[in-house]
């Protein structure tokens, strides 16, 4: 399915397309899909031939790979208006690296890689805005692997929780979509030690929980646990 005028006015307005020319826009959108998910849906398989990137309108995807024992990795949590799978397009990756699959019900804009590549080549300010945000992604990946590495299980819950949130102060409510099971493998922690965490967090007075919802009763006190982690 096509691009509405409306989805492809939402694209041009991400880092990725907001740089280029009209006419180069239009031709990249014009040769981009709409894709409906259901949950638990492949989007595609590590190691599928990359022939497009995407970005994701509504809904909620992860990223994963198998290890040799063949258990599931989370290596991302990708949220609606995020787009993912470009490094695999710029890597010049034979394959996806990852595999994707619908957390829930979602609504992907498949962009034809070859059509963006030829696009760029003619736009080098558009060149640069690319490797702008790839390098911004990079440091984050980055920072993450330290969290990973060096930092216990709650300030990796905190900087997971934090991700994408502005506010500066006051209380802040956030929905976890994703099952807990499926965070607790993108922050490389047990499941049981997810629940515990979450609880020391609430026994702390940091948050309160009801169902999904999490409300962090003070951002800036909580920013304090990434910063003092």
């Amino acid at each position: 399915m096509q691009l509405s005028n409306a989805q492809k006015k939402l694209l041009q307005e991400t880092s990725l397309f907001s740089g280029l020319p009209e006419h180069s826009f239009q031709t990249i959108a014009n040769n981009s899909h709409l894709l409906e998910l259901k949950a638990g849906e492949e989007l595609f398989e590590q190691e599928q031939p990359v022939t497009d990137f995407f970005f994701l309108s509504e809904g909620q995807v992860k990223l994963t790979r198998l290890s040799s024992e063949g258990d599931e990795k989370v290596i991302e949590i990708v949220n609606s208006g995020e787009s993912f799978a470009e490094a695999a397009v710029f890597g010049q990756f034979t394959g996806y690296p990852v595999n994707c699959f619908a957390i829930q019900k979602s609504t992907v804009f498949k962009i034809c890689a070859k059509s963006y590549i030829n696009e760029l080549r003619a736009s080098v300010d558009s060149c640069f805005a690319v490797m702008t945000r790839i390098s911004h992604q990079n440091h984050r990946l980055l920072r993450e692997i330290d969290s990973l590495t060096l930092h216990n299980a709650m300030h990796r819950l905190a900087v997971y929780l934090l991700k994408g949130i502005e506010d500066e102060a006051g209380a802040v409510e956030i929905n976890l979509i994703a099952p807990k099971h499926v965070i607790a493998s993108r922050l490389s922690v047990k499941p049981e030690t997810l629940s515990r965490t979450f609880k020391r967090l609430v026994g702390r007075g940091f948050i309160t929980m009801e169902e999904k919802v999490i409300t962090i009763k003070d951002i800036k006190s909580f920013r304090k646990l990434v910063t003092l982690g």
